[in-house]
């Protein structure tokens, strides 16, 4: 064991040189010491991130490079943000977790590189010897491997590292995992199994006024149910985080609770960002000057942020979420309480599962601010009494691949041809019997998808069979480079063949793709998608069409410069949720410029244009504008409306003429005319008179 590699990495959080490994910790880096994988499985918040660190040290000491590979992007700038404060300036450090068709040169330039799976996973559509380039790789959250959204990305990127790299040492770190046994085999990982937490957690449940410990004995009575939980523990200079299943629940839960301590908590003085949408703002500014507020992925980028802080700094005492917050970021509190065990999808509503119970119980307790955690799960039915006793007798599922989907096998398969990883069926035939999938479920089943899918890519043009050979067609590799869905990519053959392609029909046939998670439509839109339908002048023929129209109308009103606060009114959306659709949207609208560019080049111009309105929000008219930084596309409307339509006009301006308008100063000013001037003078612009 490096006592020096320790040394460094412990030397912010010991005490006086005292600090201590815990056993689990020892044990797992001595297992790194021997270059075996590791998976590690134990509590969250029992120091699992020190064991990757460690390892990845160790890779750099030696002159390798390592890859940090967590599930979401919060959690990608969390670990970004530690290991580049870890290593201090001494060696280079990279995030990626977008551009899904940059190459894999990141590993070149970086010395660790921490992203999503899915950046990952496409670096390995560009470039799979990505693989071979660097030593180590640590997988985060490894049970995910079991989710069906992200998942099958994960099997199959660990699957092809160990192909391409069989000399890869890997770390993957998990929550309690049910089927450790069988999962480290399939990892090849020596497992590092422990129930040790640094900070006790105690489990209670709430039910009917009782409050009763895990082995349903009453621990006392309540005269208000979580109220009084959420009251006994800010009194005593703790935090609480509470888990509800639907945003608006947690909006509106917060909404009561700040209410009811206006009464009682002294204003601390906070004040929320200001935001273009004011949808939540209101709610937030009234609430969070009282240390309370709430978190979903609905919320502007800066609110979430903000609240993530001042959660961190103890400035939000309470702060209730949706169970995404979870499995995301690195926000535990001395109480959790889940408020709610159900919820409602595909039309039914559902017990969660005993694994995201887990999760959320496990945020319980901060380490080095609390003795002990408490966590408290609300049950107001028997119903939910039994499946919260089902969870204390069984625990958390075991994790179970969910790769063999139609949808996961044909993108998988032709990524597995256009890399050149496999060269015939047999090959890939091989590649897949390697799977989780497979070790789990067998062959057969997974067999006859594999060929289904290889079926479905030859008949449309993503792959020659010429004999016993696979080789990639042209669309079968700009594809897999742009990190489509094979079903997108025709989607988009079919738009690009139309004449006449227009905006409102273009953003509607982007909509389609599997790719684009499109809105729900509800009876309410009726009227209004069949006004959109007649204008792009088709027929819908399912509800999921009728979906992609109303997630089109959003991202039109979006390009159209509508206000984010009555985007969200109109599309009941939060301004996350624009982002996201916007960002997706954008990617394909991408991918649809470089297809028309091999398929139908008079069509490339104006998809890099839409594109980019996308990416902006903006009109065609105030793109020039855009390019000048620090001014988005509210400040480049008010030029625009001002008289300022060019660079060239902005270049021959008056700082007080620009100063002078509401939203910017004359510093500002100075700014814009210095940088159009640049721009004129290196581009040859003629100047306004």
């Amino acid at each position: 064991m490096d006592e020096i590699l320790l040394k460094k990495l412990t030397e912010d959080i010991a005490d006086k040189g005292n600090f201590q490994l815990y056993p689990h910790q020892r044990e797992a880096i001595e297992k790194i010491d021997l270059g075996k994988n590791v998976l590690v499985s134990v509590p969250t918040a029992s120091g699992k991130s020190l064991i990757a660190y460690y390892g990845i040290l160790r890779a750099l000491r030696n002159g390798g490079k390592a890859i940090y590979i967590a599930p979401l992007k919060a959690l990608v700038k969390e670990k970004y943000s530690e290991i580049k404060v870890m290593l201090s300036g001494e060696y280079t450090v990279g995030i990626s977790m977008g551009d899904f068709d940059s190459g894999a040169d990141l590993i070149n330039r970086f010395d660790v590189l921490v992203c999503t799976s899915e950046k990952a996973d496409s670096m390995m559509h560009h470039d799979p010897d990505y693989f071979g380039k660097i030593s180590l790789m640590v997988v985060d959250e490894v049970h995910n491997i079991g989710d069906e959204s992200r998942g099958p990305t994960l099997e199959v990127l660990v699957s092809v590292a160990r192909m391409i790299n069989p000399d890869l040492q890997m770390i993957f770190l998990s929550a309690t995992l049910k089927n450790y046994e069988e999962i480290g085999e399939w990892l090849n990982s020596e497992v590092v199994l422990s129930d040790f937490r640094p900070v006790p957690l105690k489990k209670f449940i709430i039910s009917k006024k009782k409050i009763y410990d895990a082995e349903f004995n009453e621990q006392g009575r309540l005269r208000n149910d979580i109220t009084d939980v959420i009251e006994n523990t800010i009194e005593n200079g703790g935090q609480v985080l509470i888990f509800l299943n639907t945003r608006k629940r947690a909006e509106t839960f917060a909404r009561d609770i700040g209410y009811q301590f206006k009464s009682r908590y002294v204003n601390n003085g906070l004040v929320m960002p200001t935001e273009e949408s004011s949808r939540f703002g209101s709610i937030l500014k009234d609430i969070v000057p009282y240390s309370v507020a709430f978190h979903h992925a609905g919320l502007p980028y800066s609110y979430r942020e903000f609240i993530e802080e001042n959660f961190k700094n103890g400035n939000i005492r309470v702060l209730t979420a949706t169970p995404t917050l979870a499995a995301g970021i690195n926000l535990p509190a001395r109480t959790v309480i889940i408020r709610d065990l159900t919820r409602f999808s595909n039309g039914y509503t559902t017990y969660i599962s005993n694994m995201e119970i887990e999760q959320m119980l496990g945020r319980a307790g901060r380490p080095r601010y609390d003795k002990y955690g408490e966590a408290y799960i609300y049950c107001p039915t028997d119903n939910s009494l039994e499946k919260v006793r089902n969870f204390f007798t069984n625990g958390s599922e075991p994790i179970e691949s969910a790769l063999c989907t139609e949808k996961t096998m044909g993108f998988n398969t032709l990524a597995l041809i256009s890399t050149g990883l496999c060269k015939n069926e047999a090959e890939i035939m091989d590649f897949y019997r390697s799977t989780l999938y497979c070790k789990q479920n067998g062959f057969e089943n997974m067999e006859t998808m594999a060929k289904h899918s290889l079926k479905i890519l030859v008949e449309n043009d993503f792959v020659n069979n010429r004999g016993e050979l696979l080789q990639p067609t042209e669309l079968g590799r700009l594809t897999s480079s742009l990190y489509i869905d094979p079903r997108t990519a025709i989607e988009i053959l079919e738009m690009l063949e139309m004449e006449g392609l227009n905006e409102s029909k273009a953003l509607y046939h982007i909509c389609r793709t599997p790719d684009v998670m499109a809105l729900f439509a509800s009876q309410q839109d009726k009227e209004l998608l069949m006004e959109f339908f007649q204008e792009i002048d088709e027929e819908p023929e399912s509800e999921e069409d009728l979906s992609a129209a109303k997630t089109a109308l959003l991202l039109k009103a979006w390009i159209d410069e509508k206000p984010l606060y009555e985007i969200e009114e109109v599309f009941n959306v939060g301004s996350g949720d624009i982002e996201s659709k916007k960002s997706t949207a954008e990617w394909i609208v991408f991918s649809a410029a470089r297809m028309a560019r091999h398929y139908r080049r008079e069509y490339a111009n104006f998809l890099d244009i839409l594109s980019l309105r996308i990416s902006e929000g903006i009109k065609n008219e105030i793109i020039p504008l855009i390019s000048v930084p620090g001014v988005g596309r509210v400040r480049a409307r008010v030029l625009y409306n001002s008289g300022f339509k060019s660079l060239g006009e902005l270049a021959a301006a008056n700082p007080q003429d620009i100063g002078n308008i509401r939203g910017f100063s004359y510093n500002m000013a100075e700014r814009i005319i210095s940088y159009a001037k640049s721009k004129v003078s290196m581009n040859g612009i003629d100047q306004a008179p």
